[in-house]
Formats: structure tokens, sequence, C-alpha cells
């Protein structure tokens, strides 16, 4: 049975885990994690390609994990906001995702591997009658969470049986070659984490083929186009800290470059412009200059409750949530 939080306890884990950038100490299901060693003697990954970054060569020399997201962010499913999750589910075990086109596995083994371990699994698969199956990069596998719910925090519908449990990514930590990027599923975010842990692991694979290198962000004086993503950030993020009511009120009184309609982005679209690949402030720094390495507001409530609101923190860019009445900063969408 997995344990349901009441808001009080919720609220005193995310003051006991604001900081830190691993995942030791958090909250979790009855699944320990395990050190399987190994884990740091491995090469430093080879450095970026347009927004991507290479595999370590105990995986697969010539693979590629894209950095960026190449198709529009899903949301979950709440009023007034654009791609909500539309999946489709095939007969011989796959889920399709129609926003972003992705194909993922839907059920998963009952076993957990190391980094390396989980990409030999996913390299090995045969699923679907496809034979080219991966481990997903930190912003694709981040496309399925579902802030609407926890524990798991993903459409159980379209992904049965899923484990309140770290998945690991294919994206290596900038800086440190012994660590990679997970993501947990019991509330919904990412962080970093030694690649001799032992996670739970759910492949993906795509018929789009590699994306040729473009400008990822068509920059302006007070805008920022996503290409990719299709959302328009504003450029500078806000003077100040505020709280989450104020965030808002923000965006909804903003008319940088002369548009309207800006709101603050959700938990999944804010991390669209975490640049994995650099350090404090993980961001690109050409596009949006003068950013601090500090948090900032998302607008999606913990679970859609009252008390707490995710924000992502630009130092590191994990995923967190804290209480509605501490300030953050807050850069807008629309």
């Amino acid at each position: 049975m997995r344990a349901v939080l009441t808001a009080g306890v919720v609220a005193a884990l995310a003051l006991a885990f604001a900081g830190g950038s691993c995942g030791r100490g958090e909250p979790g299901p009855p699944v320990a994690r395990e050190s399987a060693g190994g884990g740091s003697g491995m090469a430093a990954p080879a450095g970026p390609t347009d927004g991507g970054a290479k595999l370590p060569t105990a995986a697969r020399p010539h693979s590629i994990v894209d950095a960026w997201a190449r198709w529009p962010m899903p949301n979950a499913p709440r009023k007034g906001l654009p791609h909500p999750h539309r999946y489709e589910t095939t007969t011989d075990g796959v889920v399709v995702d129609s926003v972003t086109g992705l194909m993922w596995q839907r059920l998963l083994p009952n076993k957990f591997f190391t980094f390396e371990g989980a990409v030999r699994r996913c390299e090995e698969m045969t699923l679907g009658g496809h034979h080219d199956w991966r481990l997903p990069s930190r912003i694709e596998l981040v496309s399925l969470i579902d802030t609407s719910r926890t524990q798991p925090s993903i459409d159980v519908d379209a992904f049965p049986g899923t484990p309140s449990d770290w998945f690991w990514t294919a994206s290596p930590a900038n800086g440190d070659p012994s660590a990679a990027w997970y993501v947990y599923f019991y509330f919904g975010y990412p962080k970093t984490d030694d690649r001799g842990s032992k996670f739970s692991v759910r492949c993906v694979r795509s018929d789009r083929g590699r994306v040729p290198p473009k400008p990822r962000y068509d920059v302006r004086t007070q805008d920022v186009l996503d290409a990719d993503t299709g959302l328009d950030w504003q450029r500078a993020s806000s003077g100040k800290a505020l709280p989450f009511e104020g965030a808002a009120r923000h965006c909804a009184g903003l008319a940088a470059a002369g548009k309207r309609g800006w709101r603050v982005p959700t938990l999944t679209e804010l991390l669209t412009i975490v640049d994995e690949l650099t350090d404090s402030p993980m961001i690109r720094r050409v596009a949006f200059p003068d950013t601090p390495g500090e948090p900032f507001w998302s607008s999606s409530t913990f679970a859609n409750g009252k008390e707490l609101a995710w924000y992502v923190r630009f130092d590191n860019g994990a995923g967190l949530y804290g209480r509605l009445n501490e300030p953050f900063r807050v850069r807008c969408v629309r």
C-alpha cells in the first residue's frame, strides 16, 4: 500500500529537501535504492552538439540525447493550458504521445538498474516490432509528468502499474561524469544522482529522426520565441521575488513586446528552458541575460492543492515545491 501524505506533512517535506541537488533523503515508496558501485569510473561524456549531449562511450558511442524539447511540451489537463496530455495505446504494449510524437514502453519490469544497465536494457529491447528503443533524455521523460496527481505523477490509464519511483534518463549531469539526471515520479520532478544507484527505467523511441541543427531561440528585445515548443518567453525575469499570487498578477498585467496574454509557465514548460549543459544559472544566457541562479515560480500547484506549488531552481535545474507565500522570481510565457 502506498502512503498518502497530508498537506501538513507535504509542507514539512517541502522544507526538508528544498536544498541539495541529489535525490538522497527524498520521500518515496518502500523500495530501497541500491548502490551498485562502479558509477564513478566512467569517462566524462562528450560535449554538447547543438543542444544535444553524447552518451558515455560505455553505452553507444554515436547516440545523441536531446537536451531541448523538439516538440510542444504537454501539460496536465487543466483549463486554459495548451497541449493537454493525449495518449494512444496500442495492442503491442506501446503508448504513443499524440503531442510529442514519442513512443513509450507501456508496462515495466519489476526490476532496477544502474545507469549503464538502464542504457543497455533499452538498447537491447524489442517491443512492438521495433528494435531502436533507447533511454529517454531528461526533457523527454519530463514530458510524461502529470502535475495534477501524485504517487505516481503520471497518467495511470496510459501507463498502468507505474511505480512511484525514480526513473533514469540518458542525460548526463553537467561537469560530473559520475552522475546523471533522473525523474522522480512519486511527486514528479527531475534531479541528478550517482550512476551507480539503481532506479526504474521506461524506454522511448521516435520515428521523427534526428532534428537538423538550427537556432533554438529567436531572440528579440523583450521576448524570446522557442521555435520548437512554440512558447514565447519574457526575456527579462521579474525585478524582484514575488509570492505565488503576486507572480500570477505580474504576468497577467504584463505587456512585454507590446503583447498581452502572458501567464506563469507550468512546471514542465519552465523545465524546457533549463540548460542542463551549463552551470548556474542553468539557462541560455545569451537569450536570457542577467538571470539569477534562483528559484522561479511555475503555475503548477501541488497535485492541484491549495497550499503548495512547484518551482524550478536555476542554480541546479531541479524542480521542487514550496509554500505559496514564499517569494520567488517569475519569468512569464505566452
